[in-house]
Protein backbone atom coordinates (compact mmCIF):
# COMPACT_ATOMS: atom_id res chain seq x y z
CA UNK A 1 0.00 0.00 0.00
CA UNK A 2 1.44 3.23 -0.77
CA UNK A 3 0.84 6.15 1.24
CA UNK A 4 1.20 9.68 0.54
CA UNK A 5 1.53 12.01 3.32
CA UNK A 6 0.89 15.46 3.32
CA UNK A 7 2.99 17.91 5.62
CA UNK A 8 3.23 21.65 5.43
CA UNK A 9 7.16 21.11 6.24
CA UNK A 10 9.43 18.89 4.93
CA UNK A 11 10.87 16.19 7.69
CA UNK A 12 13.28 17.77 8.71
CA UNK A 13 11.37 20.85 9.72
CA UNK A 14 8.07 19.05 10.69
CA UNK A 15 7.23 18.48 14.38
CA UNK A 16 8.11 15.47 16.29
CA UNK A 17 4.74 14.29 15.89
CA UNK A 18 4.78 14.43 12.38
CA UNK A 19 8.46 13.20 12.30
CA UNK A 20 7.36 10.17 14.13
CA UNK A 21 4.34 9.34 11.32
CA UNK A 22 6.39 10.23 8.63
CA UNK A 23 9.31 7.72 10.09
CA UNK A 24 6.83 4.62 11.73
CA UNK A 25 4.24 3.89 9.18
CA UNK A 26 4.72 0.63 8.18
CA UNK A 27 3.63 1.67 4.31
CA UNK A 28 5.57 2.88 1.62
CA UNK A 29 4.88 6.39 1.99
CA UNK A 30 5.76 8.97 -0.21
CA UNK A 31 5.91 13.06 2.13
CA UNK A 32 4.18 15.87 0.21
CA UNK A 33 5.25 19.24 1.89
CA UNK A 34 4.92 23.21 0.50
CA UNK A 35 3.09 24.69 3.05
CA UNK A 36 -0.84 25.10 3.28
CA UNK A 37 -1.35 23.25 0.20
CA UNK A 38 1.57 20.12 -0.43
CA UNK A 39 2.86 19.80 -3.60
CA UNK A 40 6.12 18.78 -3.49
CA UNK A 41 7.81 15.96 -2.61
CA UNK A 42 11.86 14.23 -2.50
CA UNK A 43 12.06 13.24 -6.32
CA UNK A 44 9.35 15.83 -7.71
CA UNK A 45 10.82 19.52 -6.79
CA UNK A 46 9.47 21.91 -9.39
CA UNK A 47 11.05 24.27 -11.15
CA UNK A 48 10.45 27.93 -12.40
CA UNK A 49 10.61 26.48 -16.19
CA UNK A 50 8.02 24.15 -14.74
CA UNK A 51 5.35 27.31 -12.85
CA UNK A 52 6.37 29.30 -16.29
CA UNK A 53 4.60 26.16 -18.28
CA UNK A 54 1.81 25.65 -16.26
CA UNK A 55 1.06 29.48 -15.96
CA UNK A 56 1.05 29.43 -20.47
CA UNK A 57 -1.04 26.55 -20.58
CA UNK A 58 -2.97 28.44 -18.07
CA UNK A 59 -3.48 31.47 -19.91
CA UNK A 60 -3.96 29.16 -23.21
CA UNK A 61 -6.92 27.60 -21.46
CA UNK A 62 -5.30 24.15 -21.32
CA UNK A 63 -5.55 23.43 -17.90
CA UNK A 64 -7.58 24.93 -14.89
CA UNK A 65 -5.56 23.95 -12.17
CA UNK A 66 -3.52 25.86 -10.25
CA UNK A 67 0.29 25.44 -10.42
CA UNK A 68 -0.09 23.71 -6.72
CA UNK A 69 -2.79 21.61 -7.87
CA UNK A 70 -1.11 20.40 -11.00
CA UNK A 71 1.86 19.49 -9.28
CA UNK A 72 0.29 17.63 -6.57
CA UNK A 73 -1.63 15.59 -8.91
CA UNK A 74 1.33 14.65 -10.84
CA UNK A 75 2.68 13.26 -7.52
CA UNK A 76 0.01 11.41 -6.86
CA UNK A 77 -0.19 9.58 -10.05
CA UNK A 78 3.65 9.39 -10.69
CA UNK A 79 3.71 7.49 -7.46
CA UNK A 80 0.73 5.25 -7.37
CA UNK A 81 -1.11 6.27 -4.35
CA UNK A 82 -3.54 4.31 -2.98
CA UNK A 83 -4.53 6.81 0.19
CA UNK A 84 -3.85 10.17 1.32
CA UNK A 85 -3.00 11.31 5.08
CA UNK A 86 -3.03 14.68 5.96
CA UNK A 87 -1.38 16.35 9.19
CA UNK A 88 -3.58 18.81 9.92
CA UNK A 89 -7.09 19.60 9.05
CA UNK A 90 -5.69 22.60 6.71
CA UNK A 91 -3.81 20.59 4.62
CA UNK A 92 -6.64 17.99 4.06
CA UNK A 93 -9.42 20.72 3.07
CA UNK A 94 -6.65 22.91 0.69
CA UNK A 95 -6.01 19.44 -1.16
CA UNK A 96 -9.24 17.38 -0.88
CA UNK A 97 -10.64 18.30 -4.54
CA UNK A 98 -7.55 17.19 -6.10
CA UNK A 99 -8.15 13.82 -3.93
CA UNK A 100 -11.77 13.89 -5.09
CA UNK A 101 -10.61 14.09 -8.64
CA UNK A 102 -8.36 11.42 -8.48
CA UNK A 103 -10.78 8.54 -6.73
CA UNK A 104 -8.08 8.64 -3.53
CA UNK A 105 -9.10 8.35 -0.12
CA UNK A 106 -8.33 10.76 2.94
CA UNK A 107 -7.68 10.88 6.36
CA UNK A 108 -6.44 13.84 7.89
CA UNK A 109 -5.56 14.31 11.42
CA UNK A 110 -6.00 17.48 13.58
CA UNK A 111 -3.15 18.82 15.99
CA UNK A 112 -4.50 22.10 17.34
CA UNK A 113 -4.74 25.28 16.03
CA UNK A 114 -6.68 24.61 12.43
CA UNK A 115 -9.92 23.64 15.23
CA UNK A 116 -9.44 26.53 17.43
CA UNK A 117 -8.07 29.50 15.72
CA UNK A 118 -11.07 31.71 15.25
CA UNK A 119 -10.04 33.65 12.08
CA UNK A 120 -8.84 29.66 11.01
CA UNK A 121 -12.34 28.20 11.95
CA UNK A 122 -13.98 31.26 9.79
CA UNK A 123 -12.05 30.87 6.90
CA UNK A 124 -11.78 27.24 6.48
CA UNK A 125 -15.44 26.64 7.30
CA UNK A 126 -16.77 25.89 4.06
CA UNK A 127 -13.21 23.91 2.71
CA UNK A 128 -14.04 21.78 5.92
CA UNK A 129 -17.55 21.00 5.42
CA UNK A 130 -16.32 19.54 2.27
CA UNK A 131 -13.19 18.04 4.06
CA UNK A 132 -15.40 16.18 6.17
CA UNK A 133 -18.19 15.13 3.50
CA UNK A 134 -14.83 13.32 1.52
CA UNK A 135 -12.92 12.04 4.30
CA UNK A 136 -13.15 8.65 5.61
CA UNK A 137 -11.91 9.62 8.84
CA UNK A 138 -10.95 12.55 10.92
CA UNK A 139 -8.28 11.63 13.43
CA UNK A 140 -8.10 13.82 16.67
CA UNK A 141 -5.41 13.93 19.33
CA UNK A 142 -7.32 15.03 22.73
CA UNK A 143 -10.80 14.70 24.12
CA UNK A 144 -11.33 18.68 23.80
CA UNK A 145 -10.70 18.29 20.39
CA UNK A 146 -13.65 15.90 20.29
CA UNK A 147 -15.50 18.26 21.46
CA UNK A 148 -14.25 20.98 18.77
CA UNK A 149 -14.57 19.43 15.92
CA UNK A 150 -18.25 17.83 16.59
CA UNK A 151 -19.17 21.91 17.07
CA UNK A 152 -17.93 22.39 13.39
CA UNK A 153 -20.25 19.67 12.22
CA UNK A 154 -17.75 16.80 11.73
CA UNK A 155 -19.68 13.46 12.41
CA UNK A 156 -19.29 12.03 15.35
CA UNK A 157 -18.92 8.21 13.38
CA UNK A 158 -16.09 9.64 11.17
CA UNK A 159 -13.51 10.68 14.57
CA UNK A 160 -11.27 9.04 16.04
CA UNK A 161 -9.30 9.81 19.01
CA UNK A 162 -5.95 8.93 18.78
CA UNK A 163 -3.31 11.15 20.72
CA UNK A 164 0.08 11.37 19.91
CA UNK A 165 2.62 9.32 21.55
CA UNK A 166 5.93 9.95 22.68
CA UNK A 167 9.01 7.20 21.06
CA UNK A 168 9.87 4.15 22.77
CA UNK A 169 13.52 5.70 23.34
CA UNK A 170 12.05 8.05 26.51
CA UNK A 171 10.81 5.30 28.64
CA UNK A 172 14.84 4.38 28.87
CA UNK A 173 15.68 7.63 30.36
CA UNK A 174 16.51 7.67 33.71
CA UNK A 175 16.55 11.23 35.89
CA UNK A 176 18.95 11.74 38.23
CA UNK A 177 17.37 14.38 40.25
CA UNK A 178 20.49 15.76 41.27
CA UNK A 179 20.06 19.26 40.40
CA UNK A 180 17.70 22.15 41.07
CA UNK A 181 17.05 22.29 37.53
CA UNK A 182 13.33 22.33 35.63
CA UNK A 183 12.63 22.30 32.07
CA UNK A 184 10.48 23.94 29.30
CA UNK A 185 10.40 22.61 25.94
CA UNK A 186 7.91 23.70 23.34
CA UNK A 187 7.34 26.59 20.70
CA UNK A 188 7.64 30.41 22.14
CA UNK A 189 3.73 30.91 21.17
CA UNK A 190 1.26 32.53 22.71
CA UNK A 191 -0.78 29.57 23.48
CA UNK A 192 2.85 27.77 25.53
CA UNK A 193 2.94 31.32 27.75
CA UNK A 194 6.58 30.29 27.92
CA UNK A 195 6.60 33.75 29.80
CA UNK A 196 4.02 32.77 32.37
CA UNK A 197 6.31 30.06 33.30
CA UNK A 198 9.15 32.42 33.50
CA UNK A 199 7.05 35.11 35.35
CA UNK A 200 6.12 31.64 38.03
CA UNK A 201 9.89 30.77 37.88
CA UNK A 202 11.03 34.11 39.42
CA UNK A 203 8.51 33.17 42.64
CA UNK A 204 10.52 29.68 42.91
CA UNK A 205 13.90 31.53 43.02
CA UNK A 206 12.73 33.75 46.37
CA UNK A 207 12.89 30.57 47.88
CA UNK A 208 15.24 27.98 46.28
CA UNK A 209 17.63 30.85 44.67
CA UNK A 210 19.77 28.00 43.72
CA UNK A 211 16.95 26.69 40.99
CA UNK A 212 17.75 27.05 37.40
CA UNK A 213 15.11 27.06 34.15
CA UNK A 214 16.09 25.83 31.11
CA UNK A 215 13.92 26.30 28.39
CA UNK A 216 14.22 24.37 24.74
CA UNK A 217 12.84 26.21 21.51
CA UNK A 218 12.12 28.82 19.11
CA UNK A 219 9.08 31.13 17.70
CA UNK A 220 8.21 34.68 18.25
CA UNK A 221 8.01 35.00 21.51
CA UNK A 222 11.31 34.25 22.16
CA UNK A 223 13.00 37.48 22.31
CA UNK A 224 10.34 38.90 24.55
CA UNK A 225 11.27 36.25 27.19
CA UNK A 226 15.13 37.03 26.94
CA UNK A 227 14.05 40.84 27.72
CA UNK A 228 12.23 39.62 30.74
CA UNK A 229 14.74 38.13 31.78
CA UNK A 230 17.41 40.49 31.38
CA UNK A 231 14.43 43.28 33.10
CA UNK A 232 14.52 40.61 36.44
CA UNK A 233 18.13 40.21 36.28
CA UNK A 234 17.93 36.11 35.91
CA UNK A 235 20.47 35.57 32.93
CA UNK A 236 22.30 33.09 34.96
CA UNK A 237 18.95 31.27 36.35
CA UNK A 238 17.28 30.99 33.16
CA UNK A 239 19.44 29.19 30.09
CA UNK A 240 17.63 29.72 26.55
CA UNK A 241 19.18 27.12 24.05
CA UNK A 242 17.39 27.23 20.99
CA UNK A 243 16.19 24.42 18.64
CA UNK A 244 17.34 20.95 20.51
CA UNK A 245 17.77 17.68 18.60
CA UNK A 246 16.72 14.64 19.84
CA UNK A 247 20.31 13.78 22.35
CA UNK A 248 20.28 17.11 23.79
CA UNK A 249 16.47 16.58 24.23
CA UNK A 250 17.26 12.81 26.33
CA UNK A 251 19.88 14.85 28.37
CA UNK A 252 18.00 17.71 29.75
CA UNK A 253 15.15 15.62 30.45
CA UNK A 254 17.88 13.32 32.25
CA UNK A 255 19.26 16.67 34.34
CA UNK A 256 15.98 18.04 35.56
CA UNK A 257 13.76 17.05 38.23
CA UNK A 258 10.68 18.56 36.55
CA UNK A 259 9.23 19.81 33.27
CA UNK A 260 7.05 22.70 33.07
CA UNK A 261 4.58 23.95 30.55
CA UNK A 262 1.98 27.03 31.28
CA UNK A 263 -0.28 26.90 28.30
CA UNK A 264 -3.28 28.51 27.91
CA UNK A 265 -5.71 29.63 25.68
CA UNK A 266 -4.22 32.43 23.50
CA UNK A 267 -6.68 35.98 22.15
CA UNK A 268 -7.15 34.42 19.19
CA UNK A 269 -9.04 31.10 20.23
CA UNK A 270 -5.35 28.95 19.67
CA UNK A 271 -5.04 26.27 22.11
CA UNK A 272 -3.19 23.33 22.08
CA UNK A 273 -3.88 19.29 21.15
CA UNK A 274 -1.91 16.94 23.39
CA UNK A 275 1.16 18.11 23.95
CA UNK A 276 4.15 15.41 22.63
CA UNK A 277 6.62 17.35 24.85
CA UNK A 278 4.63 16.81 28.24
CA UNK A 279 4.20 12.99 27.00
CA UNK A 280 8.19 12.69 26.41
CA UNK A 281 8.47 14.14 29.76
CA UNK A 282 6.42 11.97 31.52
CA UNK A 283 7.39 9.06 29.73
CA UNK A 284 10.78 9.88 31.19
CA UNK A 285 9.97 9.58 34.37
CA UNK A 286 9.42 13.50 35.17
CA UNK A 287 6.71 15.02 37.17
CA UNK A 288 4.73 17.55 35.27
CA UNK A 289 3.80 20.90 36.32
CA UNK A 290 1.20 22.95 33.69
CA UNK A 291 -2.38 24.02 33.31
CA UNK A 292 -6.29 22.59 33.20
CA UNK A 293 -6.02 23.45 29.66
CA UNK A 294 -7.25 21.53 26.12
CA UNK A 295 -5.81 17.54 26.25
CA UNK A 296 -3.20 17.90 28.89
CA UNK A 297 -5.50 16.80 32.15
CA UNK A 298 -6.02 13.60 28.95
CA UNK A 299 -2.26 12.72 29.73
CA UNK A 300 -1.32 14.36 33.31
CA UNK A 301 -3.47 13.04 36.37
CA UNK A 302 -3.73 15.92 38.42
CA UNK A 303 -1.66 15.08 42.13
CA UNK A 304 -0.51 11.57 40.37
CA UNK A 305 1.64 12.15 37.85
CA UNK A 306 1.98 16.00 38.14
CA UNK A 307 0.10 19.10 39.17
CA UNK A 308 -2.24 20.59 37.12
CA UNK A 309 -2.77 24.67 37.65
CA UNK A 310 -5.62 27.17 36.49
CA UNK A 311 -4.45 29.11 33.23
CA UNK A 312 -2.72 32.16 33.87
CA UNK A 313 -1.82 30.95 38.02
CA UNK A 314 1.85 31.81 38.09
CA UNK A 315 1.26 31.85 42.13
CA UNK A 316 0.28 28.24 42.03
CA UNK A 317 2.36 26.84 39.54
CA UNK A 318 5.40 28.44 41.02
CA UNK A 319 4.34 26.68 44.70
CA UNK A 320 3.90 23.53 42.76
CA UNK A 321 7.67 23.76 41.30
CA UNK A 322 8.65 24.99 44.55
CA UNK A 323 7.63 21.79 46.20
CA UNK A 324 8.94 19.62 44.19
CA UNK A 325 12.01 21.01 44.02
CA UNK A 326 11.95 20.73 47.91
CA UNK A 327 10.36 16.83 47.78
CA UNK A 328 12.54 14.60 45.60
CA UNK A 329 11.10 11.81 46.98
CA UNK A 330 7.81 12.73 45.89
CA UNK A 331 9.03 14.19 42.55
CA UNK A 332 10.26 10.65 42.21
CA UNK A 333 7.11 9.13 43.01
CA UNK A 334 4.96 11.36 40.28
CA UNK A 335 7.42 10.84 37.56
CA UNK A 336 7.32 7.12 38.30
CA UNK A 337 3.42 7.01 38.31
CA UNK A 338 3.56 9.26 34.77
CA UNK A 339 5.87 7.04 33.28
CA UNK A 340 3.52 3.76 34.17
CA UNK A 341 0.57 5.79 33.20
CA UNK A 342 2.02 6.76 29.78
CA UNK A 343 3.74 3.44 28.62
CA UNK A 344 -0.23 1.46 29.19
CA UNK A 345 -2.52 4.83 27.81
CA UNK A 346 -0.57 6.82 25.45
CA UNK A 347 2.45 4.74 23.57
CA UNK A 348 3.24 5.87 20.01
CA UNK A 349 3.09 2.10 18.91
CA UNK A 350 -0.64 2.21 19.94
CA UNK A 351 -1.07 5.64 18.01
CA UNK A 352 0.58 4.38 15.03
CA UNK A 353 -1.83 0.56 15.16
CA UNK A 354 -5.02 3.18 15.32
CA UNK A 355 -3.81 4.88 12.47
CA UNK A 356 -2.53 1.44 10.37
CA UNK A 357 -5.29 0.12 10.76
CA UNK A 358 -7.94 3.16 9.69
CA UNK A 359 -5.54 3.38 6.69
CA UNK A 360 -6.08 -0.41 5.58
CA UNK A 361 -9.91 -0.01 6.20
CA UNK A 362 -10.09 3.03 4.13
CA UNK A 363 -8.71 1.08 0.77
Amino acid sequence: MKVAILSPKKYEEAETFIQNHIKNFPFDCVVIYGGKFPHISENYIPSKLDMRLHSLKRKMGLSKLSFKEAHLTKILKKEKVDIVFSEYLITGAETVEVCKKLNIPLIAIALGYEISMYHIIERYKTKYMNLFQYAKNILVVSQHMCENIEKLDCPKEKIIYSPAGPASDFFEISPNFSNNQVLAIGRFVDKKAPHLSILAFEKVLQQIPEAKLVMAGDGPLLNACKDIVRVLELEDKVKFVGRIDIEQHKLFLKESIAFIQHSKVAENGDSEGTPVAILEASAAGLPIVSTIHAGIPDVVKNNETGYLVPENDVNLMAEKMIFLLKNLDKAKELGEKGRVYVFDNFSLKSHLKVIANILKQAI
